[in-house]
């Protein structure tokens, strides 16, 4: 088909979709302040888990409306119309991140349930796409109307069935699209086009980042301790943007089959982002107990190196021993950094001078990124 996006070898992302992800990361700052609100100087645990359970199926609007887009978009008013109904969903989705009451529960979920819906119904009428390939459409929108089926049933139980039976909706979501794997294979991931989908949010996250220093020192009285914080912050942002994006270009050059690697394993990285956000936020105002900062430390930096690195582990095995040797060393130093009787801004100064050492680091191999990304580019002009 002519106006099949998946065809175009020179393909970008559209406006529509750096619009979505836009939409995406206002409803996940929504649900960052679970983590911004320090009750008395302390984030309860269940606190964490909450901003982890509201994430998650915001998170998985964005990776299913993605992997439809990433083989089927065609830019059309049907597509561009499903799409902004989605995107008002998931804001109202975000609304009730606070919520309890079981009636705004039931409003979440429906939302939620109706995103999804929206999406297997855009597969749906997808199936002649790939003409001989209408198989995955056809599966892959089948395992989504499932998914939000289980997950709108929650509401006729009470917590925390209800809870546990709307998240068995995603788990069988994200289990079936592993199990089918191979069968997916028949519409390949256009790879430039994902790779890029995920940058781009990473990099809408980073700026939020950047939103959260500000914020934090928009009214507050400025002293050594809160400017100490707020530059290192900044240059701890700078520092992951940096790891992240060193040698991102590699991925671009592989050939992915599902994409499930690089899209899974950003839940862990974009988790992280936003727990070592709120870090930087609370070494500002100092907020924060000192033992709930350092686990919050823990969290968020374990949390995003595991994201960023499995996708490289997965898809670049020449470059894991540099990637398991390189994560080791920050590990290490950070776990020093955080056993040292230290304030939080100096807490937050040693974390981030972990972050420059991987920069550092990662020089080790930059001969073997450019060897890689040499023969990379030749098998893909052989072929």
């Amino acid at each position: 088909m002519k106006d099949l996006r998946y065809l175009d070898p020179h393909r970008r992302a559209t406006w529509l979709e750096l619009f979505f992800d836009l939409i995406f990361v206002v409803a996940l700052g929504d649900a960052s302040e679970i983590l911004n609100d320090a009750h008395g100087g302390h984030i309860p645990p269940h606190e964490f888990v909450r901003f982890v359970l509201v994430f998650l199926p915001l998170w998985w609007i964005w990776v299913g409306h993605t992997i439809y887009a990433n083989r089927f978009d065609t830019d059309s008013r049907q597509h561009r119309l499903s799409t902004l109904v989605i995107m008002f969903l998931l804001i109202v989705i975000s609304a009730q991140a606070s919520a309890v009451a079981q009636d705004r529960y039931a409003l979440a979920v429906a939302c939620y349930c109706g995103a999804r819906m929206i999406i297997a119904g855009m597969y749906f009428v997808s199936k002649r796409k790939h003409h001989d390939r209408h198989g995955f459409s056809t599966t892959v929108g089948t395992v989504f109307a499932v998914g939000a089926a289980i997950s709108l049933s929650s509401i006729l139980l009470q917590p925390p069935w209800s809870y546990l039976v709307f998240y068995a909706g995603i788990l069988f979501d994200m289990a079936a699209l592993v199990l089918l794997d191979r069968r997916l294979h028949v519409v390949p991931a256009h790879t430039p086009h994902l790779v890029e989908r995920v940058g781009l949010l990473t990099l809408i996250m980073l700026g939020e980042s950047v939103i959260s220093i500000s914020a934090a020192l928009a009214n507050i009285a400025w002293n050594r301790s809160n400017v100490i914080a707020a530059v290192s912050g900044f240059v701890m942002v700078s520092a992951i943007w940096w790891i992240y994006y060193d040698s991102f270009h590699l991925l671009e050059r592989r050939k992915l089959r599902t994409g499930h690697s690089i899209l899974y394993s950003h839940l862990f990285l974009l988790i992280g982002l936003a727990i070592l956000a709120s870090l930087i936020r609370h070494a500002i105002l100092g907020s924060l107990d000192p033992r709930d900062f350092r686990q919050l430390a823990v969290a968020g930096t374990v949390l995003f190196f595991l994201g960023k690195q499995y996708g490289y582990y997965k898809e670049v095995p020449e470059l894991r021993p540099y990637l398991l040797s390189n994560t080791a060393a920050v590990f290490v130093l950070t776990a020093l950094v955080l056993m040292l009787p230290l304030g939080l801004e100096a807490t937050l100064v040693g974390l981030t001078a972990t972050m420059i050492c991987y920069v550092l680091l990662n020089l080790r191999y930059r001969h073997l990124v450019r060897i890689t990304a040499a023969a990379a580019s030749a098998t893909s002009q052989g072929s």
